[in-house]
């Protein structure tokens, strides 16, 4: 079987291609899609961690500390310690972050919209429902097994 006809090869192109579009309709607003994804997580959980905002976009902590960094030095995030636990330190969305990140969202939901105009509604439910099947099925694949410790008598 060729690359182009494997389901890792479809999943890999439509990634791709949607990544570049989501790319360039951020590109207007001066953030990358990492940024978006970041502050988006942001928006619905103001004043996590930025460990937990690294789990939560699926990268690195080394990798959304140097996002944050970026969106922090343009004022779009802050960090300060937690009132309560100040070892911990929160995140959040500043003021210009929040109406940077609503703007951009709004042009990402349009595309969200385009590349889901050709689509019935049972279509697009069916498409989300077989990715959600394929993702959950590669995480069993590449999750190990725990295996159970051996007793002893």
């Amino acid at each position: 079987m060729h690359y182009s006809e494997r389901l890792l090869g479809s999943i890999k192109r439509a990634e791709q291609t949607t990544q570049a579009a989501k790319e360039q309709v951020l590109r207007d607003h001066g953030i990358t899609p990492a940024q978006q994804s970041a502050m988006a997580i942001l928006s619905d959980h103001d004043g996590i961690t930025a460990a937990e905002l690294a789990r939560k976009c699926a990268v690195t902590p080394q990798t959304m500390n140097s996002t944050l960094g970026r969106l922090e030095k343009r004022g779009l995030v802050e960090r300060r310690p937690h009132p309560m636990h100040g070892i911990l330190i929160e995140v959040r969305l500043t003021a210009a972050g929040r109406e940077l990140f609503d703007c951009a969202d709004a042009y990402v939901a349009e595309l969200d919209t385009a590349l889901t105009a050709e689509m019935s509604a049972e279509e697009l439910t069916e498409l989300k429902r077989l990715l959600e099947r394929v993702s959950q099925t590669a995480q069993q694949i590449t999750t190990p097994a725990t295996t159970p410790e051996p007793t002893v008598d």
